[in-house]
């Protein structure tokens, strides 16, 4: 299983994509993964994209154990994953996360919401310190 990821620096969102099947056996290791890029960047924003492979359900509960753990710290997030089965699973055990058929969209909804939070923190105001990697990513192998 690989982990691709970028932070857009402009934004400040990392977008952590899967493309395999993800296995239980994999679900620590990945989710692990991820919370190091977060520590390690400190977006304040997350995108998580699950390809269509790689919706399984250990593959979604890292995504909902994501949510409940950084949402919490403030950091927006959103999910992309094009089968509906699985988008519904999501929004069935976690309503409040914004799940979407394509990482576009997503991206857009986490835009909007950072964007909303740096109207109500006034101007000049950051949530959190930008990114330290380039747009074009890392990709790391589980």
């Amino acid at each position: 299983m690989e982990l691709h990821s970028r932070l857009l620096l402009e934004d400040n969102i990392l977008v952590a994509t899967v493309h395999e099947p993800v296995g239980t056996e994999q679900r620590a290791a990945l989710a692990g993964e991820i919370d190091r890029l977060i520590d390690e960047h400190r977006p304040a924003g997350l995108v998580a994209a699950l390809g269509p492979e790689a919706a399984t359900a250990a593959a979604v509960s890292v995504v909902l154990r994501l949510y409940r753990h950084h949402a919490g710290n403030g950091i927006v997030m959103a999910g992309a994953t094009p089968p509906a089965a699985v988008r519904y699973l999501i929004k069935a055990n976690q309503p409040s996360l914004p799940v979407h058929t394509d990482t576009t969209d997503a991206l857009g909804t986490v835009r909007a919401s950072l964007r909303r939070q740096a109207a109500e923190l006034g101007p000049g105001t950051r949530q959190s310190p930008p990114g330290s990697f380039g747009a074009s990513g890392r990709t790391m192998s589980m």
